[in-house]
């Protein structure tokens, strides 16, 4: 027996009711041997297989080695990323706490790692207080903040014990753009750079993938530094990563920089105001031309001109700073320029300002490309007119040579997820995520019974989805899907527009109760359909993963369609453009496998434990008609299915007792 597999059964001795998990123990080994050879392994482990032990156990038999490298002195901590606050606290709450006590380990420094936006920056705090009205709420909110601290609160947002408005903590959360490091006043009460401190003294790290990935666009600049990551909920990696390296700008970018340049130094001369108000008029006019609220921005003529035009102006109040007399800053508080150190201070800061600056102006030439295509980017706006408010972006096409270039290249990554094979097969996710095709692939089984506790129906008489008539067959046969299971059913839809005219047909027609996504806040909603006997949950977005509803409270799931990306959507429609430009077959290669794991994780909102049984209905035709259907039902866990009500086996809703009402 190896080593760590020694540690894996000391430790699950603990367990009471242990059972042996073959899957689990095929995880434990591939694991360590990733980290020992400082490889990579990407692994599907299906719903129940234990995925958190796989990976954490051989980590923590790393502390237990003779040479101890998590132990050792100035050893790097090993990173776990997640995609979800709910796997974060079962990590940090259950998982971790119980595993380090069933190894006997007493000394091991475990720490969640939050951005730092999330830390309160004192000097932003004290100049916001002398720009803001004696009496007015958001001086309440300063001196709030201001007692707060002197009462030893850390600094961290999570921490307060009444909330702030966001648009106030908007403008006192640390950044890296601001801040002064050693030369600031506060260095040495700063929340953010102590809790970063106390991250170098960790062997273990917990942090979500957009801090992961927004740490591999920074350069690195956020988490220690670290040679081994694990990646849970690894579907979801390329999304994270296409956000993290997606340049943004908004309407107020450059009037928050004015704002900033203001309260800092002298006031800026009305040349500057009275220009850049005219260009952000402009620029507004142009992109409210706009027909849809979001939409893939073409490089016209005149928008290359205002464009242009805005850097323009950017880099003649870049100079205008660059002349200024360090002795006029601030011009709020002259007193405070007294001395040769304070002068350097206000240098230190109009270099920040500048740099701010040329950031704004750098992003602003993603939008001078006439064709950024060319550079695998699409460049798109999303227009507000309620707001008159607007955002331009520009998203990287080619997220696998990102991936590789910043993570695989200097790092050893586990990646692991429920939904991660198509057909059976590893290789999309694989080339999706820049990783080498030969790497270690591993394809573990659940320890779920899905024949004895599932069956998959998928009605006969339905028609296509382009049908005009498709919504209406929907709602009837979702009608008859919940008077069969006395209710406890999760209606997953692919739009907000169809779950709310679902929503609308037939909750007056039903006895059972029935809510709808946006009703109530997330987990009050979730809280509900777990207390109420017999309920309905029509729902879309973010219910179709990360919700955990076991017992009878979920004995069916309803999926209204296969659920591939909107054509709509700019982005998804320049990778489409993307690929069939590089010789590839868009569909086959992008939209079906993304919308099969998709499907994969709404699937898996049924069976979450051994004792949990029940259907799961998916009213799309296209998965009996079309030919790539047979692809759709071979990643699926394997269970019978049925094409009509009347045949499904009385087993299916023994237990899902009706209320009547």
């Amino acid at each position: 027996m190896t080593a760590v597999l020694e540690t894996y059964f000391k430790i699950l001795e603990q367990f009471q009711r242990y059972e042996r998990r073959e899957s689990q123990e095929k995880m434990v080994l591939a694991v360590d041997a990733a980290l020992k050879n400082k490889a990579h392994v990407i692994i599907e482990a299906g719903t129940g297989s234990g995925k958190s032990f796989g990976y954490l156990i051989p980590v923590l038999h790393q502390f237990l080695s003779e040479d101890a490298p998590l132990g050792s002195e100035g050893a790097m901590p090993v990173v776990i990323s997640t995609a979800t606050i709910a796997l974060q606290e079962q990590l940090m709450q259950k998982d971790i706490p119980f595993l380090t006590q069933a190894a006997g380990i007493q000394d091991l420094n475990v720490q969640l790692v939050k951005g730092r936006g999330n830390y309160l920056c004192i000097q932003k705090l004290n100049e916001l207080e002398r720009t803001v009205k004696v009496g007015s709420p958001t001086m309440l909110h300063i001196q709030y903040l201001k007692a707060s601290l002197e009462e030893g609160w850390t600094g961290d947002l999570a921490d307060l014990e009444m909330s702030v408005p966001p648009e106030l903590w908007q403008e006192v959360r640390s950044d890296a753009e601001d801040c002064l490091g050693k030369k600031c006043r506060y260095f040495d009460q700063n929340p953010y750079r102590l809790a970063r401190e106390s991250l170098e003294k960790a062997h273990l790290l917990v942090v979500n993938h957009a801090l992961y990935l927004q740490d591999a666009a920074s350069g690195q600049s956020l988490l220690p530094i670290h040679e081994q990551v694990i990646f849970d909920e690894a579907h979801q990696l390329k999304q994270w990563a296409l956000n993290a390296f997606t340049i943004r700008i908004g309407k107020f970018a450059t009037q928050k920089l004015i704002q900033k340049i203001h309260r800092r130094l002298q006031s800026i001369p009305d040349e500057f105001h009275h220009r850049i108000i005219d260009s952000e008029a402009a620029l507004l006019d142009l992109f409210f031309q706009e027909d849809t609220a979001v939409s893939r921005l073409y490089a016209s003529a005149e928008m290359l001109y205002r464009v242009a035009n805005q850097i323009v102006i950017l880099q003649d109040l870049e100079q205008w700073i660059g002349g200024l007399d360090m002795k006029q800053l601030p011009s709020l508080r002259p007193d405070l320029i007294q001395s040769d150190l304070d002068l350097d201070k206000a240098r230190i800061q109009r270099e920040k300002l500048k740099q701010q600056l040329q950031g704004l102006i750098s992003r602003w030439e993603f939008f001078l490309e006439a064709n950024p295509f060319e550079k695998a980017r699409v460049n798109w706006i999303s227009v507000d007119r309620d707001r008159l408010y607007y955002e331009l972006k520009s998203t990287p096409l080619n997220s696998a040579d990102i991936l590789s270039t910043q993570i695989w290249e200097s790092k050893t990554g586990i990646l692991t997820s429920a939904t991660l094979a198509i057909n059976n097969q590893l290789q999309f996710i694989c080339s999706d995520l820049g990783l080498n095709p030969a790497c270690e692939q591993l394809i573990l089984p659940s320890p779920f019974n899905y024949k004895a506790q599932c069956v998959l129906y998928l009605p006969d008489a339905m028609p296509l989805p382009n049908s005009n008539h498709y919504l209406e067959a929907c709602c009837l046969e979702i009608e008859r899907v919940i008077h069969q299971c006395h209710g406890n059913a999760l209606i997953l839809f692919t739009s907000n527009a169809a779950m709310h005219q679902a929503t609308a047909f037939i909750a007056p027609k039903t006895a059972y109760p029935v809510k709808a996504q946006g009703d109530m806040p997330k987990n009050r909603l979730i809280d509900w359909f777990k207390s109420t006997p017999n309920s309905v949950l029509f729902a879309t977005a973010t219910f179709w993963e990360g919700i955990d509803i076991p017992g009878d409270a979920l004995r069916c799931v309803v999926i209204d369609k296969i659920p591939f990306a909107s054509p709509g959507d700019p982005v998804n429609k320049a990778m489409v453009d993307y690929i069939t430009a590089n010789g590839g077959d868009w569909f086959s290669e992008y939209a079906l496998p993304k919308a099969i794991i998709r499907l994969k994780q709404g699937f898996g909102r049924l069976i979450r434990t051994n004792q949990d049984k029940g259907l799961v209905c998916i009213l799309d035709a296209r998965i009996r008609k079309k030919g790539y259907g047979k692809i759709i039902q071979r990643s699926l866990p394997q269970v019978t299915v049925f094409s009509g009500l009347d045949q499904l086996p009385e087993w299916v809703f023994e237990g899902a007792e009706q209320v009547y009402f």
